[in-house]
């Protein structure tokens, strides 16, 4: 099943097909992936955080239940949430362009894979772990030394509170586009290659010669 290809992929593609993923391509990626997932995961934790908190105060549950799912539950709820999204995103058309998964790490013969939930795990599983490590260096970088600075002029809480909690989102949001344009866009995962083709395909016969696709 892993290898198994889309109905529509009888025919290896035209070199034409190919297009070289810019900036613009990441953002546009980025933006139809980042505002779901954040817009749900945020109404998600919410509902959540509500509920725990009306259980805690009626004794339902105990503090050390509550208190370590209140602290963790944005986090994990924002991936597992991604995982979802990252599957619409890879089957999403957009307005010029779509993402394709390609056999033979897009080589030559390439075919257009299904994005199955075992690729779409994979992708989604590449764009995890390296937002968790960009994460931390930018935790280290930019979090920290603010929070020294802000400390410096000790402003009122709620000015504290909103200025790192759009520091989180500004952070969140780089740290998200560098991932897929870096790591996930023209990148070899798992024996296949994710790749930008045009929305209206190329025929072999009108096709131009082009050069292969080129890395990050």
């Amino acid at each position: 099943m892993f290898e198994s290809l889309s109905p529509a992929s009888a025919a290896p593609l035209a070199d034409g097909n190919y297009v070289q993923p810019t900036l613009g391509h990441g953002l546009r990626i980025w933006w139809a992936f980042y505002w779901p997932m954040t817009v749900i995961s945020g109404i998600l934790v919410f509902v959540l955080n509500f509920w725990l908190r009306q259980l805690y105060e009626e004794m339902v549950l105990p503090a050390s239940v509550v208190g370590p799912i209140l602290k963790f539950d944005p986090y994990v709820l924002s991936y597992v949430i991604a995982f979802f999204v990252m599957y619409y995103i890879l089957r999403k058309n957009f307005r010029r362009f779509h993402i394709a998964l390609l056999s033979n790490r897009g080589g030559a013969g390439a075919q257009p894979l299904s994005p199955t939930i075992a690729r779409t795990f994979r992708v989604w599983w590449t764009y995890s772990w390296r937002t968790l490590v960009y994460t931390a260096i930018a935790w280290v970088a930019v979090v920290l030394p603010m929070t020294w600075f802000v400390g410096l002029f000790k402003p009122s809480p709620v000015f504290a509170t909103l200025f790192f909690m759009l520091l989180g989102v500004i952070i969140a949001g780089a740290v998200g586009l560098f991932a897929i344009y870096s790591n996930i866009l023209d990148e070899d995962i798992a024996g296949f290659r994710v790749c930008v083709l045009p929305r209206q395909p190329v025929n072999a016969s009108q096709a131009t010669p082009a050069a292969s696709p080129a890395t990050h």
